[in-house]
């Protein structure tokens, strides 16, 4: 199966777990991938926004949005939809909790959103629509976080053409259906 695990057969969602550093291009590519496959766009950014209007980052706050997260893709997922999680994952033991949900689904494809560091500086210092606060500041102290997936993955890289990475992630979306 390659880039995919779960199990097909039973019939529930299929989750789609992005990975990277703010700046790399997440919710570009979660917002394209979600109009294409009518999926459930799951950002921890909006989700940060909503609950802390002035967020500190602190950890109890971490722990509030990630807790939202996992709700609402749990609930994604056990309603039959293909939910993607959008947020750094960079950790296991940030993913953990979501790789759970998405084995006891159909499965999950996994995807480590990536650009050269160049590229992500000069993201993050210009003004963004959207949620995220992340500056090069927090960039720069999520830098070398980034540990190894537990399961392959397809890596986009976003300073290039984001169709053909659409593509391939919507069929390994579809093979798990």
């Amino acid at each position: 199966m390659g880039m995919v695990t779960g199990n097909p057969a039973n019939g529930h969602g299929v989750l789609v777990l992005l990975s990277g550093v703010p700046g790399s291009g997440k919710t570009t590519l979660a917002k394209r991938l979600a109009e294409r496959l009518g999926a459930v766009h799951v950002e921890s950014d909006a989700i940060r926004r909503q609950l802390f209007p002035e967020p500190a980052y602190a950890p109890a706050e971490h722990g509030a949005v990630f807790a939202r997260a996992e709700a609402l893709v749990a609930d994604g997922l056990a309603g039959g939809q293909t939910v993607i999680m959008d947020a750094t994952n960079l950790s296991r033991r940030d993913r953990r909790r979501f790789l759970c949900l998405g084995r006891q689904a159909a499965g999950v494809v996994a995807v480590r959103v990536t650009a050269p560091e160049e590229v992500v500086r000069r993201r993050l210092a210009r003004p963004r629509e959207g949620h995220s606060q992340a500056g090069v500041e927090v960039f720069e102290r999520m830098l070398g976080r980034a540990e190894p997936l537990e399961l392959p993955a397809v890596v986009v890289d976003t300073r290039f053409d984001l169709e053909p990475s659409l593509a391939l992630i919507a069929r390994l979306v579809e093979r798990l259906r």
